[in-house]
Order: structure tokens, then sequence, then C-alpha cells
């Protein structure tokens, strides 16, 4: 049977905070485009719908118009995870094992389902009860348990149910008894759901369901290859302008989108992987790219600047100095010298000339990092920093090796703060204080005014959204 595509958030949203505390887990950057966008490009003529926390539905719904967001299902439906990252090919397989009412599930979370209405109709409701105000004010109350030195009650379960249960901070209610049957191991709720309308359930573990956010840092140089090997065309625009002097080592690697400049004595050295460089893009003197990057529309990448394997931007990005190994929010800046690596920045996030981030502890061992109020092994040697929409920086800011920074935070000095920043700070080192709301608003509208992007009635909603779950969390996102 045909479907329509509805991607879907899961429970692992706070996973994913502060990046996901302003944007669906979907949405986040991976490769050249988004969660959300490589699932799209698997189904070019179908309708896609999407199903989010509500209070993010209005601003997702304001950046695609032509998208329906939590809406009932009409007719049978394809539900795609939002957070499942697939290479060339993989996703077709994923599908092609999966039965009409059936459901593949990963570690007791939903994969993929293919349902008909009826059953489409009732999955979606499971979802929204999954990710609905009552979640978040269940996760609020375990945070703020946790910033007082408690235990969240997934945590207070006896030892032999601990062990089998979802990791920490994943506020996870999955059957944990180590029965053999596929519907022991899922949510209580699913399990009801799936005897209630004669849905089968099936284990896909081969399935690539990312978790934490440093897996994006870590997969993005794979994505981006993957991304510039799915491309229609290779080489250069015909409208692009190509100074004397460039530089295009290994050329069939690379593609240089329309109206592109790039000034002389610019590399772009695609030896250890691809390169793409975005429409309208402006590459300046100097400038060296060694692959594989991605470089989205309508940025600037300054004079001098070291873009190193494993980065990409989204659109309108300002870049200069040394980035490697990091993914960009479209609209940020980070224009100025300073090194940047092994990051995820978010949107419109500046940072001030001359801030570094560490990304590689001194005696090398793994990088312990914030997630969902706890401090946790990252098992990555290399990793650096994880800043929220609408942060900035002063100059000279310094951020330790595996920093959290929140939404909208205002740091600065070159005294390091702590390694988890929560949203809505202001202020350096361990002498922060809370962000005011309304001076925060302020200072969006202006910074948003200057790359011609209104203010909206929906982002000042997911501002004072945010900052009340903040004060509910005990300022612990």
């Amino acid at each position: 049977m045909s479907h329509s595509v509805c991607i879907f958030e899961d429970k692992r949203f706070s996973n994913f905070f502060p990046l996901s505390l302003s944007q669906p887990v979907f949405d986040l950057r991976v490769g050249f485009q988004t969660f959300r966008s490589r699932l799209e490009d698997e189904f070019p003529s179908e309708t896609v719908q999407l199903l989010c926390r509500d209070y993010l539905a209005p601003l997702t719904k304001l950046r695609l118009p032509d998208r329906a967001v939590n809406e009932a299902p009409i007719g049978d439906t394809l539900f795609l995870n939002g957070r499942l990252l697939c290479f060339q090919g993989e996703l077709k397989e994923v599908l092609d094992g999966l039965a009409d009412n059936n459901i593949a599930v990963k570690g007791g979370y939903v994969v993929a389902a293919r349902l008909q209405e009826k059953q489409a109709q009732a999955f979606a409701e499971y979802i929204g009860k999954r990710i609905s105000e009552d979640t978040i004010s269940q996760m609020c109350d375990e945070l703020r348990d946790l910033s007082r030195g408690g235990e969240p009650p997934a945590q207070k379960a006896p030892p032999e149910i601990r062990s089998n249960r979802a990791e920490v901070g994943t506020y996870e209610d999955v059957h944990a008894l180590g029965q053999d049957s596929v519907e022991e191991k899922v949510p209580v709720e699913l399990s009801k759901l799936v005897k209630k309308h004669d849905i089968r359930i099936v284990e896909m573990p081969e399935a690539r369901l990312l978790s934490f956010p440093w897996q994006m840092i870590e997969f993005n140089p794979d994505v981006i290859t993957d991304d510039f090997h799915r491309l229609p065309f290779r080489g250069l625009s015909e409208e692009s302008v190509i100074y004397p002097g460039v530089q295009l080592v290994v050329e069939e690697n690379i593609v240089i989108g329309e109206s592109v400049v790039i000034k002389p004595g610019a590399v772009l050295d695609a030896s250890n992987g691809p390169i793409a460089i975005g429409d309208r893009s402006l590459i300046m003197p100097n400038v060296s790219i060694v692959g594989p990057v991605s470089i989205g529309n309508d940025n600037i990448i300054r004079t001098g600047a070291k873009i190193l394997g494993g980065t990409s931007t989204g659109t309108v990005c300002r870049i200069g100095g040394e980035v490697e190994g990091t993914i960009v929010g479209s609209y940020s800046n980070k224009q100025h010298d300073g090194f940047i690596g092994h990051s995820y920045i978010g949107e419109w996030v500046n940072i001030g000339a001359a801030s570094n981030n560490s990304d590689l502890k001194n005696n090398y061992s793994p990088v312990r990092m914030w997630n969902a109020g706890r401090m946790k092994s990252t098992g990555r040697q290399f990793m650096g920093l994880l800043m929220g929409d609408h942060t900035k920086t002063g100059i000279n800011t310094l951020f330790n090796t595996g920093t959290v920074v929140g939404f909208n935070c205002n740091i600065f000095s070159a005294e390091m703060p702590d390694r988890f920043v929560p949203s809505y700070s202001w202020g350096h080192g361990a002498e922060l204080t809370e962000y005011d709301l309304t001076k925060a608003m302020q200072t969006a509208e202006i910074v948003m005014e200057r790359r011609k992007v209104k203010f909206d009635t929906a982002h000042r909603e997911i501002f004072e959204r945010i900052h009340e779950l903040s004060s509910r969390c005990a300022r612990n996102i």
C-alpha cells in the first residue's frame, strides 16, 4: 500500500538538550542538511507530516509552511523516527523488511512503522503522549531532583530492573525483565497499543538511531561524504567566479554552487574527502579548506580561515579562524581568529574574537559531558563544545573540553565557565547570573533583523517557554 510519510520526535529529545530546546531533534544538522531533510529526500513525491513537542509546533510551521505539523494522519502512513540516520541505500533496506501494520524497534525505541489509517492515528496519539506536556513535566521534576543531588525515579528501580533499562537520563519506561518476547522490551503503552490494534512488533538492530549530540559530530565526516555522492552533479557551476591563484586539489571531489566567488590564494584540498560550497557563498583570499567539508548557501569564509575535515555549516554563516570537525547552525557567526573543534554550534550564535575551546584532555582520556542532567562519558577522545541557539560569547572567551552551554547565554572573559552553563546565563567564569528574558528577546530581535528575519510571535513564544522550562528544571537545562 502507498503511504504518506510522518517524521516524529521521540522521548529521547532531552538527550539532545540544549540543541533540541528550541527545535525538534529531526531539525538538527548533520552533513549538508538536517535529519528531516535527509529522510524527506528519500520520498520526493510523498506528503510529509511532522510530529514534535507542542511548544515547538508554531515555529516549525513558520519555518516549514508546506508541512503538516502535529496533525492527525490521514490514510496509510509510514512513520520514521527523526533521529534515524541512514546512508545511501540503507533506508530502502530498512523499509523492505517492514511489512504493513508492523512497527520496527531497536532497544525499545520505535525506528519505523507502516500502519493503516486507524492504527496510524492510534500510533500518532501514542507518540504525542511520549513528547507531551506531561512528559516534559516529568523531565523537569527529574532534572530538578538531580540538581539537588537526588536521583531520577528510573534510577531508584531495583538493580535487576535498572540494569536492563535504557541509559541514564533518558526517562524511559520500558519493560525490562529480560523476557524473550519483543513486546516485553518496549514501553508499556506501546505494548498495549499493539495488542489492541493487532500490530506486530519486529526488532531492527541494524538501524542507526543516534542518541547523543556527540554522535552527530562523530558521524559528520561520513555524512558529508554520503551527501556528496547523492548530488546530481559534480564540478563548478558556470555562474561561479574562481579567481586566478585558486588551487583545487582533486577537483573531481569538489562541488561549487551557483554564484560562488573564490578569491586568490584559496586552497580547496579534497584529497581526504569531498568539498561542497553552497550557492552565493564567498571564499575570501588565502582560505584553506580541507575535506570532507560542506559550506552552506550564502556563507562568507573570512580571509585566512582554516576549515578542516568534518566541518559543515548551515545557511548565512560567517566563519573565520580555525574550525575542525564542527557543525555550525544557520545564521551563526564565528568570524575571527580562534579555534573551535569537534563541536556543535547552534543557530543565531555569535562567537567573539579570539574565543577558543579545548577538544582534547591533557591526559588524552575519554571526554565526559553533561547530558540530561548528568555527566556522562562520551567515549570520545576528541570532544569540544555544545552551544545552544542564540548564545553569544565575548572576545577571548575560553571553554574547557566537553563544555555544554545552554540556550541564549551571554558568556565573556578568559576565565573558563563550568563545563555546564545553564540556559539564560549571563556572566563569566563561575560568576553567572540569570539573563533577563526581556533583554534577551530584544537582542535576538536586533540580531535577526540584521539578517532580514523577523522576530515573530513564534520566536517570542519559544524564548518564553524555554525560560519557563529552565526555571522549572532548577536551571538544569
